[in-house]
C-alpha cells in the first residue's frame, strides 16, 4: 500500500514539468506574420554565412585565350660516346670526337654561348656469360644542349655534326621554342578577358541583374609544346644522302583569366 502511494507521489512531482516543457517548446514557434526564426546551430550558420558569401562575390566567371606562332629556336642534343678498354683511351676517343663537333659547330655559326654541356658520364660496361659479370670495357660520353637560332639551318647542323663525329655521334633530341613570347601572351590575353566578359554579361542578362566592375582576377599563362619531331635519312656516306628534313610546326600559347564582377 505505501508502495502505491510512493509511485502516485513520483507521478504527480513529474506532470508540472511535462507540462513546462511544451509551453517551452510552443513558444519557440513565430507568431504568424512574423520573421522565421534563425537557427543557431551550425548548420544555420554555415548555410548563412554560404549565402551571405555568394551575395558578396557576384559573378564568377573564367575565360581563355590562345595564341600561336611558328618557333624560332631548335633546340639539339647531341654529343658523342666512345667505348675502350680503358677509360683513358674511351675519353681520349670522346675529346676528339667532340673537338671535331665543336669545329662544325663554329663553322655553321653556332656561338659558343649557344653551347653548353648537359652531360658527362664515365662508367664501366659488363656482359653475362654463363651467369658471370665480365667486363667488356669503358664508356665515356659527353652530351651537349646546341640553340640554333635559323631553325632553317638545323638540318644542316645536323647533317655536318653526324659527318663531324662519325659512328662516336649521337643525337638524343631536338625541340623548338620561341625566344621571346611577350607579344602572344598579351594577344592570348586579351581573347581570354574577352570571352570572360561575354560569359558574364550574359549570365547577367539570364539572371536579370546588372553587371558591375570587375572585382578579382587571376591568371595562369602555359605554352604547351609538342612532342618533338626528327626523320633523320643520314648516313654515312654523306654525299649520298638526302638532307635531314626537320618540321618545326607551330607552337600555342594559352592564357586562363579567371574574373570576379560585383552586381549592382
Amino acid at each position: 500500500m505505501k508502495k502505491g502511494i510512493g509511485v502516485l507521489l513520483i507521478a504527480g512531482a513529474l506532470l508540472p514539468l511535462v507540462l513546462l516543457a511544451a509551453c517551452d517548446s510552443d513558444s519557440s514557434a513565430s507568431p504568424e506574420g512574423s520573421a522565421p526564426v534563425t537557427s543557431s546551430g551550425p548548420y544555420g550558420s554555415a548555410a548563412a554565412s554560404q549565402a551571405n558569401n555568394s551575395q558578396a562575390q557576384g559573378i564568377d566567371v573564367s575565360g581563355e585565350g590562345r595564341a600561336s606562332a611558328a618557333p624560332d629556336v631548335a633546340v639539339l642534343g647531341l654529343g658523342v660516346s666512345a667505348k675502350a678498354a680503358t677509360i683513358e683511351a674511351a675519353n681520349r676517343q670522346t675529346q676528339e670526337a667532340m673537338s671535331d663537333l665543336l669545329d662544325s659547330l663554329e663553322e655553321n655559326g653556332v656561338q659558343e654561348k649557344d653551347i653548353q654541356t648537359r652531360q658527362f658520364n664515365i662508367y664501366p660496361e659488363y656482359d653475362y656469360r654463363d651467369g658471370e659479370e665480365v667486363l667488356t670495357g669503358y664508356r665515356v660520353g659527353h652530351m651537349l644542349q646546341v640553340k640554333v637560332w635559323d631553325i632553317d639551318k638545323a638540318g644542316e647542323v645536323i647533317d655536318d655534326a653526324v659527318e663531324a663525329g662519325g659512328d662516336l655521334l649521337q643525337v638524343q633530341s631536338i625541340s623548338f621554342t620561341i625566344d621571346d613570347t611577350t607579344a602572344l601572351r598579351s594577344e592570348a590575353r586579351q581573347e581570354a578577358v574577352a570571352d570572360a566578359q561575354a560569359k558574364a554579361d550574359e549570365l547577367a542578362t539570364l539572371a536579370g541583374v546588372t553587371l558591375g566592375k570587375a572585382t578579382y582576377i587571376t591568371e595562369s599563362i602555359s605554352t604547351p609544346y609538342p612532342q618533338p619531331y626528327f626523320e633523320s635519312r643520314v648516313g654515312y656516306a654523306m654525299e649520298e644522302a638526302p638532307a635531314t628534313e626537320i618540321s618545326p610546326g607551330e607552337l600555342e600559347v594559352v592564357v586562363s583569366v579567371h574574373i570576379t564582377y560585383g552586381i549592382e
